[in-house]
């Protein structure tokens, strides 16, 4: 699974429990895909910008 896909699914999920702490998600995270992330892990790939579909495109 690529870094992308990662924040994708882990924006999803937070999306869903919007007041989730960072460690709680990814135990959540955990129980869905078998994947194994940290709380730093999870707020890092969370605070990371978009894929540019979200951002305005530069020239």
């Amino acid at each position: 699974m690529n870094r992308p896909e990662l924040r994708r699914q882990l924006q999803a999920l937070a999306r869903r429990h919007p007041d989730i702490h960072p460690y709680t998600l990814a135990l959540r995270f955990q129980a869905q895909t078998g994947r194994i992330l940290t709380g730093q892990q999870v707020k890092q790939l969370l605070s990371e910008p978009g894929n540019g579909r979200d951002q305005p495109s530069k020239l």
